[in-house]
């Protein structure tokens, strides 16, 4: 009877084990590494610092071009060629000149440029959903793995254990030779797959370090934990955010308007740029004249403009199909994800409601049943392995839905996850 008591504490011990997980005395937070990579992903870095030359080079665009300086010397003596300077001339002119665009042409030009610096930076910020997305993949993976090697390794120490006492009960007549091999060849594949758990949690560790831009020799320290509770969203409001205010769409806005102020740019070909100038004159060391100067250039070339003008219309024509096809686009991805994230919780709450309880009561009553000499350890340990893969499975049920909600929040713009986490 004693070793009966040890056995079934054992098999207590894998419902417990079974049901909850250790604490942690050290956790890797999703939020600090969210943290870490907005500030030292290398490729976010390299966004912003693309849509900031592009915003500096904008605030160029709308101002007036340098204005030029002329000086003509007339009648210098052939007889000093090398002494060339206003003292040596008979007159000498200074001509200050300016051009003018015409009225209208340096605003466009300035708001066109200031959609285009606002495209590059809601570029940068969809880049930064994107990174944002993929540490949250790999800190899913990370975490759902972490577990998964706790629960195995837990129940690998139940084996090994059973497997000593078994091997003791076999040495003196009292279990089969079946069963001391049967645990061996258990706890060889919790082993393996050990293994395989171990090497996977290497490659997410891995891929965090990597968005994060730590050192890939540095250890990634720290048990995660996949958030369990399931945010509430609407889906007709995440739609309407994402296509009001999601980066790329702000990007393609933006470019869509860019082009259609390009293409007023390109009317205004038709109508002449100016020039004015003034030109102080000196003689024999005084200025005693000057000259005023007006120049309009005749845009007489009907045809060149009008193929410039045709082209510019043909890519705002482009942008704005482009931006309603981002739309469909965006609109789509929110619906899909809105869709995959309600399955993948109606599968969270079959594995709550139905399958685990259900593997549960089949532990329970295997255990009775063992305690009554109705059914054997090894029958026992197959009922407590269907447990635990039930378990491992339902993990894996919070670990695909947690990944949906990501997908949505990236596809939407909108953070889900925040206050779950913050209630934990």
């Amino acid at each position: 009877m004693g070793l009966k008591a040890t056995l079934t504490a054992a098999a207590l011990t894998v419902l417990a084990l079974s049901c909850g997980h250790a604490l942690a005395t050290e956790k890797l937070e999703l939020r600090e590494l969210l943290e870490l990579a907005r500030k030292n992903n290398p490729e976010l870095d390299a966004m912003r610092e693309e849509a900031g030359s592009i915003e500096a080079a904008s605030r160029a665009e709308g101002r007036l071009d340098d204005p030029t300086l002329k000086i003509e010397l007339e009648d210098l003596s052939t007889k000093r060629p090398l002494e060339a300077g206003p003292g040596n001339a008979m007159m000498t002119r200074y001509t200050i000149s300016q051009m003018f665009p015409f009225p209208g042409k340096l605003s466009l030009k300035e708001r066109a440029a200031r959609k285009e610096a606002l495209s590059a930076r809601a570029s940068a910020a969809a880049g930064e959903l994107d990174i944002i997305a993929m540490v949250k993949g790999a800190y899913f993976e990370y975490a759902f793995i972490d577990e998964s090697i706790r629960i195995t390794k837990e129940v690998k120490d139940l084996i090994s254990d059973a497997s000593r006492i078994t091997s003791t009960m076999y040495s003196t007549g009292q279990a089969s030779q079946q069963d001391v091999i049967k645990l061996n060849v258990e706890q060889a594949m919790l082993t393996s797959e050990l293994i395989t758990l171990e090497a996977r949690r290497e490659g997410a560790a891995a891929e965090i370090k990597s968005l994060v831009n730590m050192d890939q020799s540095e250890e990634l320290t720290g048990s995660a934990e996949l958030p369990k509770r399931r945010p509430s969203f609407d889906e007709r409001k995440l739609m309407e955010a994402a296509l009001a205010s999601t980066p790329v769409i702000i990007s393609l806005k933006a470019q869509s308007e860019a082009s259609e102020l390009t293409a007023a740019l390109a009317q205004k070909n038709y109508y002449p740029d100016f020039m004015v100038g003034v030109a102080p004159i000196q003689r024999d060391g005084r200025f005693e004249s000057y000259d005023l100067m007006f120049q309009v250039n005749i845009p007489i070339w009907q045809g060149k403009y009008r193929s410039l003008s045709d082209g510019a219309k043909g890519r705002a024509k482009a942008a704005r199909a482009r931006l309603e096809a981002g739309q469909n686009k965006k609109a789509l991805e929110v619906k899909a994800a809105a869709i995959e994230s309600i399955a993948a919780q109606k599968q969270i709450e079959l594995f709550e409601t139905s399958l685990v309880p259900q593997s549960e009561l089949s532990f329970e009553t295997a255990l009775k049943s063992y305690k009554s000499g109705g059914m054997s350890l090894i029958a026992l340990l197959d009922t407590a392995r269907n447990l635990k893969k039930t378990r491992n499975e339902y993990l894996e049920a919070v670990f695909e839905y947690n990944m949906k909600i990501a997908d949505l929040e990236r596809a939407s713009g909108v953070e889900l996850l925040t206050g779950v986490m913050d209630e934990k």
